[in-house]
């Protein structure tokens, strides 16, 4: 199990419950409503700009193999980062950490407003800058979006209940590996294929 840093410890954390509220959420509902919003906006922007409906659906795909990337690099390089800096260790470990040493508190079971509106912003600067153009950005967007609202839910169901029929019976047993046994791997949440691609993968039946 992930253990804080000696001078940032969960009191300290617990005592900024501010951070919690920024960077979390409790509930899958404003993560949702802000995932159908921009969802709803990128179609408008794709239709606008001319987006062709054969080219519109490839590059959603696209956005979903993006998403599903970010989700393993966020999770494997900035989640566990440990900076220096005192200030900036406390607000990454104000989020991530804080919900491995309290995997019970639903304050952190979901991202909150300044960290999605923050990937939100960061995400869409490489299709803008590598596509050519709003269309193809604003599809590979759409596709991103879609994928990260499933990351939520799946990450939500993954604490909320014990699963014991469909995918997320794999999926829960997968992620929450990741917490109670190796924190060093298993980084997706939605799917293995990254970790497996990295060698980060510990396979669920292993001892």
């Amino acid at each position: 199990m992930v253990a804080l840093d000696a001078g940032v410890n969960r009191t300290l954390i617990e005592d900024r419950r501010w951070l919690l509220r920024l960077f979390g959420a409790a509930t899958l509902t404003p993560v949702l409503v802000f995932a159908a919003a921009l969802a709803g906006a990128l179609i408008w922007a794709g239709v606008r700009a001319g987006g062709g409906t054969a080219a519109a659906v490839a590059w959603v795909a696209g956005g979903v193999v993006y998403w599903t990337f970010v989700e393993y690099a966020l999770h494997r390089w900035l989640y566990h980062w440990t900076p220096r800096n005192r200030a900036l260790r406390r607000v990454v470990e104000s989020f991530h950490v804080y919900h491995h040493r309290t995997p019970d508190d639903r304050a952190v079971w979901n991202a909150g407003p300044a960290l999605v509106v923050f990937l939100t912003t960061l995400l869409s600067l490489p299709p803008l800058a590598l596509l050519g153009g709003v269309a193809p950005a604003a599809f590979v967007m759409l596709g991103a979006v879609a994928a990260y609202a499933i990351y939520e839910v799946v990450h939500h169901e993954c604490h909320a209940r014990v699963h014991t029929r469909g995918p997320l019976v794999y999926l829960q047993a997968f992620h929450l590996r990741h917490h109670q046994r190796n924190w060093r791997r298993n980084f997706g949440v939605t799917n293995p294929f990254w970790d497996w691609l990295f060698g980060t993968l510990a396979p669920i039946g292993d001892k």
